[in-house]
């Protein structure tokens, strides 16, 4: 869906709150492939490290945003989507978990991460995707002066179907946002100076649009690896196969000849000459 919002610009600005893998899952790859940047929060160690080495285009902040400057415990789950703030995240689930672990990490806020690295640039869509926090990162912006022209909020409970945007709807619709889409799982919204991009969200995703699936295209990718690995043993295979028929080819050739024959007795003399010579020289 922004991938047709954003069809033919060439070069964009995005935040991605809660931004875990760069390639699995994300929103963003898509359009750091086209040649975009902007700026990735990740409090996970983990996720934020894969960030920085497959983002150098990117700002990668190792940080958890809320509604106000603090610490607070994080439960860091590697390898998953889960890492999650919360009111009181239970040690139980860490100890769920043998990689997981409760770590302090730094809180700061939207507006504030928003006048540090944005500045006057335009932000063409930010993404929240925190595990249940999603009322905490809205209420930490300054919608009334920072304002991205598309915002997308995961809008369900995690791991579940459950509405959970009511929580934090209000918040954005009350500084001009206007909803656009829901597609099971996020919510979009468009500013509402720029009311005609809710005509790229008439319709669902089809094959007018064609997209292709991250994991499917991964897949076709290692399809095709596969397929030329294949292809070049064939031919060192069949390459190997030639070398051996030409040399029996050979052989064959040797062992038919006259001399070949002839020379049967001397050979044979020489064999066993030489087997004698070895018998009578041991003690």
């Amino acid at each position: 869906m922004l991938a047709r919002a954003f069809a033919g610009q060439a070069r964009g600005f995005y935040i991605d709150v809660g931004a875990m893998d760069p390639v699995s899952d994300s929103v963003t790859q898509h359009f750091y492939a086209l040649g975009w940047h902007g700026i990735n929060i990740e409090p996970s160690l983990q996720h934020y490290q894969h960030l920085v080495a497959a983002r150098p285009r990117d700002l990668n902040l190792n940080v958890a945003l809320g509604e106000r400057e603090e610490t607070r415990e994080f439960l860091d789950v590697p390898d998953s989507g889960l890492s999650r703030l919360g009111e009181d995240p239970p040690a139980s689930e860490a100890a769920s978990s043998p990689s997981a672990t409760l770590r302090n990490v730094r809180v700061t806020t939207l507006a504030k991460i928003w006048a540090e690295h944005v500045g006057g640039r335009t932000v063409d869509f930010l993404k929240i995707d925190v595990e249940g926090w999603e009322r905490h990162v809205i209420a930490g912006g300054d919608w009334q002066r920072f304002r991205p022209r598309i915002v997308l909020v995961e809008a369900t409970r995690p791991n579940s179907a459950e509405p959970a945007w009511a929580e934090w709807e209000p918040d954005l619709l009350g500084n001009g946002y206007l909803f656009a889409w829901f597609d099971g799982l996020n919510r979009f919204y468009v500013r509402r100076e720029e009311a005609d991009l809710l005509r790229h969200f008439a319709v669902p995703p089809n094959v007018f649009d064609g997209f292709m699936p991250w994991r499917v295209e991964r897949l076709m990718s290692d399809l095709e690896k596969a397929r030329a690995e294949h292809a070049r043993l064939s031919e060192s295979d069949l390459l190997l196969i030639a070398e051996q028929v030409e040399t029996k080819a050979q052989l064959a050739y040797v062992y038919g000849s006259k001399s070949w024959r002839v020379t049967a007795p001397l050979r044979w003399l020489v064999r066993h000459l030489g087997r004698s010579g070895t018998r009578a020289r041991e003690p």
